[in-house]
């Protein structure tokens, strides 16, 4: 039970030893007093006494128990100071104190982590008590290098090594990977093949010596905080695309470019956006070819042919943008006026690397009440490929990364201002806890757990009462929190949002094929504006492969809006099987509340499904409305098949399950005890549907409610809907689906505020139990570094100025 405090098992311990002890002298008195033979003759006068007061005795003896076993003695906890290189508090004259003190703290971290190292015994290994390393209020800078933790810096199993922050109010420790550039700014006088926006200016000031600007190193830049945008064209649409190229329309790519190696092109794909270089520009044939590959098949109307060109001086024009010149060492930005405040550059892709080994992992680090910022994106690896893996699982680094590590915790810390994912739970991470983190603005997505193939397993990790927000600034397709081959994770009280992709992903398996990953809880997270539209084919939780063990249960889903289609609420793809969803809710969802690509043996019970199938909502990604609806309410998309297929009972080789065959043909879900209901908008619309007419043949459907308010006797066709076809909700109930079902008002007291039903619910009766959303989210009100992030209410929907005055979104995304 204490696996994230071993020394509590010595204490423990102890106290058992004490309470044997004396229960054993209570013993011994009632067996003298009632056989008047005292197992302890001498002692005869003492037993007889305490027979007329056992309960003082026993706590006597309790006491003398613990004297003679021994009372854990408190331990002198060695604490170590550092000072912060900038913004830190004043330090007292020469005090002569020893060094590592309050008066005369480390000069750095990488100092104060090598004291830590010389604390163990050096025939033991073992540390000599508990170890804290306190960080002074200001930042602590790390000069391009990432603090790098080895086994030697943590706890030994009995003792553990404490890192924090300070937790007065307005004291905040940074751990940061920025230089700021201290100017001065002069205006640009000479540069003319841009034309910036009317009353917007180009400015100019030198980087510090100790930034290294170098081509592809992916550095951010920030002004008082907020990001800035690398310098970028509008965006476009191209007429057609290869593997290597796309041809562009009219005016919208220069002939050539002043620093063409290193401009980018971000392609749009369904699921992701890919970054190309320039190999070469034919302004005859109006295109381009890209030094790295193009998923062009992902790339139709799905994708909407949509790219722009960024990283180009010529493009930049917009208030706001940036753009490094690293031959000349010079940062250029736009504004309306003279630059002032603070800019920050970063200069390095991690911060903090947290690397054991398979034999010798690191133990027992608490990191609590610290801020981690400023940290570039990983661009110049995933360029020689491009860029465009599913959830930026191409990623090889992480602002916070942690490979082999036993028994470590972040608590109330915050990540921000980063290149690619926040924090990383890599190969050998177990029995780990992240919680009450702040994660926000972050260039791909918020947590990673795991990877596509763990050399060691990345097991017993937890996630919970975690704001994590704002993603894909610079790798649109970072999740949320991406959970790959992974057992026994609990990800839990999170709230998640303003990611450009999936919400929460989890399994690594396209396909009925073997995997490692069980057991991964999915709960009580509030989870809402996922795609913004931006990208295709996502949902607030996305699952893939086999996962059996696997729950999602007591989830908010809302406000999912995809370019194109695929703005799901939960999203079982390619092989998802043995999971089980419920008490959970959806609702303003662009496409179907479940979508189930293809998979088997998945339960939906008990979830309520309302204003689902919406269509679309202008978003910062897709502003125009492109389709009114999208699908149906609850779709599966089973591959077609003849009717003589049945791949379940007498498979052949072109009608079969597993691995090697078309495994779409299989897929099952029961679905029962749901209630799906939709406002009078929608009442036409299809409430189940399917690719083809026996898409739903192995699926089980009973004792759901469903209604619409726009069609309360639930005419028509919106059931096994198919290409425009389907049955009527009798016809459907004749084919053997939802016999016990009903089509009737589940009567929610104020469904626009709350999912409570009245006491004569036609859903109660049909055995759907009430969902508490009051325990959804984080259960703390504020989370992070210095309690800094305040969670957002459930099902709240805020407005623009609300994003902005919470700096979820700049004025210009608002």
């Amino acid at each position: 039970k204490h696996k994230h405090n071993p020394p509590t098992r010595v204490v423990v311990d102890r106290l058992l030893c004490s309470l044997l002890f004396a229960c054993v002298f209570v013993f011994a008195v009632e067996a003298s007093t009632s056989t008047h033979n005292s197992l302890f003759p001498s002692l005869t006068p003492l037993f007889n006494m305490a027979a007329s007061n056992v309960v003082p005795v026993a706590a006597a003896a309790v006491a003398l128990a613990l004297v003679v076993v021994g009372a854990p003695a408190p331990t002198a906890k060695v604490t170590l100071h550092v000072q912060a290189t900038y913004n830190a508090p004043p330090l007292p004259a020469s005090s002569g104190a020893p060094l590592g003190s309050t008066d005369n703290p480390f000069p750095n971290l990488f100092v104060a982590f090598d004291a830590v190292c010389a604390l163990r015994d050096a025939a033991t290994n073992l540390l000599p008590s508990d170890v804290e390393v306190v960080l002074s209020s200001g930042e602590h800078a790390l000069n391009g290098q990432p603090l790098v933790i080895n086994p030697c810096h943590g706890g030994d199993g009995t003792h553990t090594v404490t890192v924090r922050g300070p937790t007065g109010v307005g004291e905040k420790a940074s751990v940061s990977g920025g230089v700021r550039i201290p100017g001065p700014w002069r205006k640009d006088q000479t540069w003319s093949a841009s034309s910036p926006d009317a009353g917007i200016d180009i400015w100019i000031a030198d980087l510090p010596k100790s930034v290294a600007a170098t081509e592809d190193d992916g550095q951010q830049l920030w002004h008082d905080g907020k990001r800035m945008t690398l310098a970028k064209s509008e965006l476009y649409e191209y007429v057609t695309a290869g593997n290597d190229f796309i041809q562009f329309k009219p005016n919208q790519v220069k002939a050539g470019y002043l620093d063409q190696p290193r401009v980018q092109f971000v392609l749009y794909e369904s699921w992701t956006a890919s970054l190309h270089h320039v190999k070469d520009i034919n302004a005859t044939e109006s295109k381009v070819y890209f030094t790295n590959p193009y998923n062009s098949k992902w790339a139709g109307s799905a994708a909407g042919k949509r790219y722009y060109v960024q990283n180009a001086l010529e493009e930049l024009t917009s208030e706001n943008e940036f753009f490094l010149e690293p031959q000349e060492h010079q940062m250029y930005v736009t504004s309306a006026a003279e630059p002032t405040g603070e800019y920050v550059i970063s200069h390095q892709k991690e911060l903090l690397f947290v690397n054991g080994s398979a034999e010798n992992p690191v133990k027992g680090m608490n990191w609590k009440d610290i801020t981690y910022e400023y940290a570039n994106a990983e661009l110049s690896s995933c360029l020689a490929g491009s860029c465009d893996a599913q959830s930026a699982a191409f990623l090889t680094s992480a602002a916070v990364h942690v490979r082999f590590a036993e028994d470590c915790k972040f608590e109330s810390c915050t990540i921000a201002h980063v290149g690619g994912y926040g924090l990383w739970l890599e190969d050998g991470a177990r029995n780990n806890l992240a919680s009450r983190m702040h994660i926000h603005d972050v260039g791909a997505g918020a947590v990673r757990i795991g990877k596509d193939k763990s050399d060691a397993p990345c097991e017993h990790n937890e996630l919970s009462d975690s704001v994590l927000e704002d993603g894909g600034h610079v790798f649109q397709e970072g999740c949320g929190v991406l959970a790959q081959d992974v057992a026994f994770v609990n990800i839990a009280h999170n709230e998640i949002g303003y990611f450009r992709y999936t919400g929460v992903s989890t399994g690594w398996t396209w396909g009925y094929g073997a995997t490692n990953v069980s057991n991964v809880t999915t709960q009580f997270n509030h989870i809402h504006h996922i795609g913004q539209g931006y990208l295709s084919d996502m949902g607030c939780v996305y699952t893939l492969g086999h996962q059996p063990g696997s729950v999602v249960d007591n989830n908010v889903c809302s406000d999912v809006q995809s370019y194109n289609y695929g703005g799901w609420a939960f999203y079982t793809d390619e092989g998802s099987r043995d999971e089980v969803f419920v008490n959970n809710i959806a609702t303003r969802i662009k496409c179907a509340g479940h979508h189930q690509h293809y998979g088997t043996d998945n339960l939906l019970t008990n979830n309520i499904y309302y204003d689902v199938n919406i269509g679309d909502v202008p978003t910062p990604g897709r502003p125009q409305v492109l389709m009114k609806t999208c699908d149906e309410a609850i779709r599966a998309s089973t591959h077609a098949r003849p009717a003589s297929c049945h791949p379940d009972t007498a498979p052949t080789a072109d009608c079969c399950c597993h691995p090697g065959c078309d495994q779409g043909k299989c897929s099952s879900f029961k679905f029962e005890k749901n209630i799906v209901m939709q406002p009078e908008a929608y009442g036409s619309e299809p409430v189940v549907g399917t690719t083809f007419s026996l898409g739903l043949l192995n699926f089980t459907f009973e004792n759901n409610t469903y209604f619409s308010v726009g069609n309360p006797t639930g005419d028509g066709k919106i059931f096994n809907a198919t290409d425009g076809k389907g049955q009527t909700f009798k016809e459907w109930q004749e084919a053997g689906k939802d016999k016990e079902s009903v089509f009737e008002d589940p009567k929610f007291e104020n469904i626009t505020t709350s999912y409570k039903l009245e006491e004569d619910s036609p859903a109660l009766k049909l055995g759907f139990k009430p969902i508490d959303v009051s325990k959804v989210g984080p259960r703390e009100a504020h989370v992070g570094c210095g309690s800094s992030r305040a969670k957002t209410p459930t099902l709240t929907l805020l407005s623009a100025d609300e994003l902005v005055a919470m700096g979820i979104v700049s004025h210009q995304e608002a």
